[in-house]
């Protein structure tokens, strides 16, 4: 790649990482549409990161912060996306830990009492499956779940 179109394709990125936090992953998969090789990505990267464009530990923040507040999302389905974005593991972990357990439990409670007004099944067996199946659905694990079903029960 010559020198003058490794800095417009750098430039882009920049732009793009300017408007809003990206991974490595978000920046490689962009590249790859453009068939560019894996050295000149690579490059790309590594000029991001060292101009401090790409941050994976304040991405992996500022991604958590979000989907928990915004889209309500639980613990482990926001561990499992960072995942498959290639996001290490002891990342992924400290930043989970700036959740605050009361206000997940009280979103995850807001969800399931206003899913509960959408079933329309009257068996209660099915009723408590199927939310428990949305709580699960939404990344929380099976204990908290049960946990709020068992206070929107009192």
């Amino acid at each position: 790649m010559k020198r003058e179109e490794f800095n417009k394709y750098l430039g882009r990125m920049q732009a793009l990482c300017s408007r809003s936090e990206k991974c490595r992953a978000d920046i490689q998969k962009k590249l790859q549409q453009k068939d560019i090789t894996y050295k000149d990505i690579n490059n790309i990267l590594q000029a991001l990161e060292k101009e401090g464009f790409i941050d994976e530990v304040r991405y992996t923040k500022a991604y958590v912060h979000d989907k928990s507040r915004m889209q309500g999302w639980g613990p482990r389905k926001i561990s499992g996306m960072l995942k498959m974005k290639g996001i290490r593991q002891e990342i992924i972990e400290s930043a989970l830990i700036q959740l605050d357990e009361e206000l997940l439990m009280t979103r995850l409670k807001d969800a399931i009492n206003k899913k509960d007004k959408t079933i329309k099944e009257t068996d209660p067996v099915k009723r408590r499956a199927r939310l428990v199946r949305f709580g699960i659905s939404k990344g929380y694990n099976f204990w908290q779940v049960l946990r709020v079903l068992e206070i929107l029960k009192r």
